[in-house]
């Protein structure tokens, strides 16, 4: 399961970097589950998305809104926008 970020920017590059720096922090967040089911990595991508957030199993609905907060707070200071996708595939939308 994957959580797709495409931004809107600029500064795409220095969302990114945000972005790699909050894939690595998360498993390490102890308070909420988001810690045991994120994956500790993301990558950028190619293409119609910018980063990828990997499950380690299917999140709920808390864990999706965790996971967008943690985005949002991360990107405050950064001046883009983004959008996310979470998918249970590389293909199909996941909804709740």
């Amino acid at each position: 399961m994957e959580s797709k970020i495409k931004i809107y920017g600029p500064p795409i590059d220095k969302a990114i970097t945000e972005l790699q720096k909050l894939a690595k922090e998360l498993p390490t967040i102890s308070n909420g589950e988001i810690s045991r089911s994120i994956i500790p990595s993301g990558e950028t991508l190619m293409g119609d998305f910018d980063f990828v957030f990997h499950w380690a199993k299917e999140p709920d609905e808390k864990q999706l809104r965790q996971l967008i907060a943690r985005i949002d707070e991360s990107l405050k200071n950064i001046g883009c926008r983004y959008t996310i996708t979470t998918t249970i595939d590389s293909t199909y939308p996941y909804k709740l």
